[in-house]
Formats: structure tokens, sequence, C-alpha cells
């Protein structure tokens, strides 16, 4: 039962009022004005205490809450969130471990309250529902089974030249191997910057990286670059993402957001400190920055270099002794015969190609032992022709 929706402050006053003139019993009027006995009882002990008052309604909020966030932890979470900016409430809570006792962190919801309440909330742009994915994703099983490459779209530095960071990351840790930024995304700088990663952590598996110079060509053989080809000189097959299909990098590429925000809100006015701030990154992400998916662990402390060392010097591949072993010209084909070509690729100039006969003049075309695709020779036929390899049998 309850007071009639007239108003609320009038129907306390009419009541009140019929109670002052003695004329009718407690039991009578609250019968009349549809409320509770208890309910009229109270209005009239609100009434001789506190007069007028009782017409308003008060405030339900509790005087003391015994479970609030102290001030103290509050300043903490605040204090953590301006130094991070961009992590969530998992992230700083994980961080709120090194400062305060586990008893006092406060849940993940109470933290995004405390976030919101403080206006340190970051509202994104609603992104459409994602759709199912249509093409491989490259998951690793451990560390140095694949790792991915991709250039950071460029930005322009405050001296007006554009900087491209070439980036390196494990798979299975999210460890970052390289940040490195370039003037150019160029064959020479990409492969410096590969060497000083196999230096350091060893040789990976696979690369997987998009379609892009200098990691692919996208009319070449297999979509192999001149990176490509040295990168299986070095034991390391190359993947690529399907074109137009940036998810399938799609942890390589949520890194680069927050490489964005971190190393270009303001970038720096040369490369040599635009390089400080992405070493400076690199640093964070993998030593201090806990991951969801390593069970809030860091990368740093997931990661084990591989134990395949990086030589500089390659030897000689030895192709089996039933081979056909031919060299790729300047043109980026090989001399068949005394008058046909067969074309590979300009990115593999110089090296040697083995051909392995599968009978009825059909080919197996290999780069050491990476299959390229399938050559067949009756389809030669007039001088000076020049032969594609196809990628699977005709």
């Amino acid at each position: 039962m309850g007071w009639q929706r007239t108003s609320v402050m009038e129907e306390k006053l009419k009541f009140i009022r019929a109670w002052s003139s003695n004329a009718y019993s407690v039991s009578d009027l609250c019968l009349s004005f549809g409320i509770s006995r208890q309910t009229g009882h109270r209005l009239i002990r609100r009434y001789k205490e506190e007069g007028m008052v009782c017409f308003f309604s008060g405030s339900k909020a509790p005087n003391r809450i015994p479970h609030k966030t102290s001030a103290k932890v509050e300043e903490a979470i605040i204090s953590l969130r301006k130094k991070h900016p961009r992590w969530g409430a998992r992230k700083l809570q994980k961080l709120l471990e090194q400062e305060i006792s586990a008893s006092e962190i406060p849940a993940e919801s109470t933290i995004n309250k405390i976030l919101s309440r403080n206006g340190l909330v970051i509202k994104r742009r609603k992104r459409p529902a994602k759709l199912a994915s249509e093409y491989p994703d490259y998951e690793s099983d451990s560390c140095n089974e694949i790792w991915s490459a991709d250039y950071k779209g460029k930005f322009k530095m405050r001296n007006g030249r554009y900087c491209y960071p070439l980036t390196l990351q494990d798979k299975k840790s999210r460890f970052i191997l390289a940040a490195d930024g370039h003037y150019h995304p160029d064959y020479a700088s990409a492969k410096r910057a590969y060497i000083s990663a196999f230096r350091e952590n060893g040789l990976p598996q696979y690369i997987h990286s998009d379609n892009g110079v200098p990691f692919a060509h996208a009319q070449s053989l297999c979509r192999y670059s001149k990176l490509c080809y040295w990168l299986i000189d070095q034991g390391i097959q190359p993947l690529f993402s399907d074109p137009g299909s940036p998810q399938q990098n799609g942890k390589h590429e949520r890194m680069h957001r927050d490489l964005k925000a971190y190393c270009t809100r303001p970038a720096s006015t040369t490369l040599s400190a635009q390089q400080r701030s992405l070493d400076s990154f690199v640093k964070e992400y993998n030593e201090v920055r806990p991951h969801e998916a390593l069970e809030m662990e860091t990368p740093a402390s997931v990661y084990s270099p591989s134990s395949r060392a990086y030589r500089p010097r390659v030897g000689v591949y030895d192709y089996p002794g039933d081979f056909k072993v031919l060299k790729v010209m300047k043109s980026g084909a090989l001399r068949w015969g005394s008058y046909h070509w067969v074309y590979i690729s300009t990115a593999a100039r110089g090296r040697y190609i083995g051909l392995e006969e599968l009978g009825n003049g059909i080919w197996k075309v290999y780069y050491r032992n990476v299959l390229l695709g399938y050559m067949d020779e009756k389809l030669i036929t007039q001088k000076e022709q020049y032969l594609k390899i196809n990628k699977k049998i005709v």
C-alpha cells in the first residue's frame, strides 16, 4: 500500500491535518488514505519530532558505507590510470598488488566506477558486429614458432619527415622483439632490423606478415619478395595474411594501436628521439604491462629466446642428386634448354633453383626446401618462350 499519486507532500499534509482535528482514529485515516498503519504512525512520529520537514522525502542513502573504497586506494587507482591512460581496470588491478595489500584491492567493477567518476574513461567508437572468420588464423603453440612483422602506418615527426616503425612480435608470448623507426619501408632497413632481432633472440620457424612492401610482392611467385628469399636462406618460412585481411594478424594490429597512442601524441622532433620513445614503449609493454591473454603476466616473464642461433654466412644448399639445379638470371628466369626460359622472380636473382621431375613433362620447382610450384614443359611451343610456374599441377 502507498500514498495516492496526486502529490506525496499534499497527501501527507492532508493526513496530518485530519489527524490533528482529533475527529478520526489513526486506523480510519490509514484506511481512507490507502496506507498501512505503520506508515501512518511513522509520519505522525516524524511530524512530532521534525515538524513540517517530515513532508519532504529525505535521502535514503546510508550515513556510513563500511565497504567503501578508501581515499588512499582511490588515489592509487587514479595515479596509475594517469600514468597508463589506456590501461583497463584488470591491468590496474594487477599493478595495485605492488602498492597495497590484497585485501584492500577493489573489484574490477569498482575500479571501473572510480575511473568513470573521475572522468578517466576513454569513450570508444562503437564497432560493428564481428563477422565470422573466413580465412586461416596463424596461431602459435610455443615461443619462437611464429613471429609477426609489420610496418606501423607512417606518421609525420615534428621535423616534417615521416617515420615508419617496423615491429616484430612473438605470437605466443606477445613479446615485442623489435620496434625500429625507419625513414623508408625498404628491404635494407627491414633486413637490418631482422638481423638485430635474430642476433639477440635467435631464429623463429615462421614469420607472418601482410602483403605490403618489403615483406611480399603481390605479382611474384608465392608472393615472395627479396626479403622472403633471404629469410628462406636463414631457414625461416614466410607466411602471409590473405589480401585485405588485417584481422589475421589481429594481435599485432592491437599492439600497434597502443604504440601509436604512446609514441605519436605528440611525435618527436628527430628520428633518434622518436626511437627513444619507441624503446620506452617496448620496455613498458614487455616488462610492466600485464596481458590478459597471458593470465595477467608480462610478455617478458613468458618469452624465452630461440635455441636456433643466427649465422651471417649461409652455406650452399645441397639439392638431392636427381634434381636439376639451375641459376636464376638477372631477368628473373631460368634457362631451359637452348632456347627457352622458365620465369621465377626477379627477387630470386642469382639463386639456385632445384627441379624434381614427376613424369610426363611435369616438374616440381623448389628453392632450397620450399616448394614454389609446378612446371609443365609441354606448354613450351615456340623458341625463346617464357614459361611461368603454376602453384598447382594444371
